[in-house]
């Protein structure tokens, strides 16, 4: 890409996030599993699908559940060991490249191309979504997730309760009806996009103050009560999602 497209956190943040990580499946009852498990079509014959951003891989292990080949591509040093741990799991495992996603050669297409929890944390986060578009075969799927930070009842808490981690997203990017605009101006047919998933909260740990002891007292009493609440909602729901096919 022509234009400079900067992360909004260091690299190296990543990299000690994921320091002792091991490659992972997510568990049952994860909601954003849940999601691909109802959406996403098992593979028919030898079907490839690529992670963007794949480390340690909690999803993308559900697409090779689904019957794909697994593919991924990450800086993070994880990233070189993930073949032979999923492989070790049953799942097929392709090719698993430890380099820059915005930098990479486009040498091949693949069936279904996803991310999970990675456009937002670019300041163009368009072109970032362009490039995964690119990498999707005719016919092929692709899968975009963020977290929803960006709801009004999310980001209250989220400004309130975790203010350095919400720094590190652009809030702009988690706008699924925006990634569709885009997607089928290039020529996609948007199955779904949208919100999901009841009522959750998560995040990075912030100094203690009295104000955050008040919130974090404030959002424990409401969130059995939030989490009863419609999935779906702008507001309320911890993820957004799409899935595209590319004609």
């Amino acid at each position: 890409m022509s234009k400079k497209n900067d992360l909004l956190v260091d690299q190296s943040y990543w990299d000690a996030s994921y320091s002792g990580m091991r490659p992972a499946i997510a568990p049952p009852g994860d909601a954003l599993r849940q999601w691909l498990e109802a959406r996403v079509p098992k593979a028919k014959g030898e079907q490839h699908a690529l992670e963007v951003g794949c480390f340690p891989g909690r999803y993308l292990a559900v697409l090779g559940q689904l019957g794909y080949t697994i593919h991924g591509v990450d800086l993070t040093p994880g990233v070189e060991h993930m073949a032979e741990a999923l492989k070790a799991t049953g799942l097929s495992t392709g090719d698993f490249r430890r380099t820059d996603f915005l930098k990479m050669e486009l040498d091949r297409r693949y069936d279904l191309v996803s991310s999970f929890g990675f456009i937002e944390h670019f300041t163009d986060w368009r072109s970032v979504l362009m490039k995964h578009a690119e990498l999707v075969a005719p016919g092929g799927m692709l899968v975009i997730e963020t977290p929803n930070f960006k709801g009004s009842m999310q980001q209250l808490f989220h400004r309130w309760l975790d203010s350095t981690n919400l720094r590190r997203h652009n809030l702009d990017a988690m706008e699924p009806h925006a990634w569709a605009v885009l997607l089928r101006e290039q020529g996609f047919t948007v199955q779904w996009s949208g919100w999901f998933g009841q009522f959750d909260f998560w995040s990075d740990p912030e100094p203690d103050s009295l104000g955050h002891r008040i919130g974090a007292k404030l959002l424990g009493m409401l969130k059995p009560r939030l989490a009863r609440m419609k999935e779906g909602s702008p507001s309320l729901s911890p993820y957004c999602g799409l899935i595209a096919t590319k004609v």
